[in-house]
């Protein structure tokens, strides 16, 4: 599940709400070389592509470029219940994936039908995934959870939405102890998921090759 997100925020309108979430005062960006474009809209973002996430950095939340899949078979998910404890995310540490909502599949007759879930009043989602540094190159995984049960019918998991409330569960994942990360994985918290909506969008999302907001829109 979740092997496609979308990513149209800029980055001067997602910094406000990791500045909040996070409670930092700034979250710079930093190992991107000038012109990379690793910040711009991706209307089908997949595994293999270099993506914006944030990680604690010197003792501070900041965002940098990370290639998602781990290698060497470009591991895009990893169960939040089990993610710990398995040998291949041994050494990695807590980040945030940004996306302004996912892809899944339902099967419609011979075709697939995708659908586009995002959050219902339209802010970027945090996400929680795990990174780790490989023979010099950053990677990138995003947590899943089991879904809650009026979302079960799109598929049985979706990614680790992290909530605001009294407690920001972003700000407790990347910045709280490995105690307080490995509960937040294995915790749906289905009762305090944000709004979210389903909607069908292109089929065209079905080739990576496709890249545009036309992808959002109902055939």
């Amino acid at each position: 599940m979740c092997g496609r997100y979308v990513l149209f925020s800029e980055i001067d309108d997602v910094r406000p709400l990791l500045s909040r979430r996070l409670g930092s005062a700034e979250v710079p960006v930093v190992g991107e070389q000038s012109g990379s474009g690793m910040w711009r809209p991706n209307y089908n973002v997949a595994p293999s592509h270099v993506v914006p996430i944030v990680r604690p950095f010197r003792q501070r939340p900041t965002i940098g470029p990370a290639r998602w899949g781990y290698p060497p078979k470009t591991v895009f998910n990893a169960r939040g219940e089990t993610v710990l404890s398995k040998p291949l995310f041994r050494g990695s540490r807590p980040c945030l994936f940004v996306m302004d909502g996912w892809y899944e599949w339902t099967a419609d007759g011979a075709a697939k039908q995708p659908w586009f879930t995002s959050s219902s009043d339209g802010e970027p989602l945090l996400v929680a995934g795990m990174c780790k540094l490989i023979e010099g190159q950053l990677y990138g995984t995003i947590v899943t959870t089991a879904a809650p049960e009026d979302m079960a019918w799109l598929h049985h998991r979706m990614p680790r939405v992290l909530v605001e409330g009294e407690e920001d569960e972003a700000a407790e994942w990347l910045l709280g102890t490995p105690t307080t990360a490995a509960q937040l994985a294995a915790r749906p918290g289905a009762q305090h998921w944000p709004q979210l909506e389903s909607q069908k969008v292109s089929r065209a999302v079905g080739n990576v090759a496709n890249n545009g907001p036309e992808l959002l829109e109902p055939e």
